[in-house]
């Protein structure tokens, strides 16, 4: 005997099939990602500047979110990063403000660094934050079309 799926469930069921292939398409998706690195955590602490490097940061200057240095041979034409002078005052003060980001109470989240990958695995720079990941996408012009953080600053379970 067939049974008729009523109407409500039908339209629940399409939903469910749209979103578990939009989420699936978006997971697998080309995109780089963050890869820890402790000598990037380190770089940044120390305000060691890495040569053949231009530096941004995004936010504003009073709660910049996330510090990165972009390699020369690549290009980041993003309007939401500004630029920074890694030599002057200002770059010290930025990365201390982003040292302070995940201050709450008597809760702290560190800020960590990373490499910023491309699709391809290879280093187009270098992040600092307490944001953990970011959609990362690099055209074939070396331009970086995409980095953006994404996530929630996690104060439990830091890894």
């Amino acid at each position: 005997m067939l049974t008729l799926i009523k109407p409500r469930t039908l339209a629940i069921l399409i939903s469910a099939i749209i979103t578990i292939t939009a989420l699936g398409s978006c997971s697998t998706g080309n995109f780089g990602r963050l890869q820890s690195d402790r000598e990037i955590t380190q770089a940044f602490k120390t305000l060691t500047v890495l040569p053949g490097h231009k530096y941004y940061y995004r936010g504003t200057y009073s709660s910049p979110t996330v510090i990165v240095g972009i390699n020369e041979n690549f290009t980041l034409n993003l309007t939401l990063w500004v630029a920074i002078d890694s030599q002057s005052e200002d770059f010290k003060t930025l990365v201390a403000r982003v040292a302070f980001q995940g201050t709450l109470g008597s809760s702290t989240v560190q800020p960590r660094g990373f490499k910023i990958l491309d699709q391809s695995g290879n280093t187009v720079g270098i992040w600092y934050s307490a944001l953990r990941s970011a959609a990362v996408m690099v055209n074939e012009n070396n331009e970086i079309v995409n980095l953006a953080p994404t996530g929630i600053i996690n104060r439990r379970n830091q890894r």
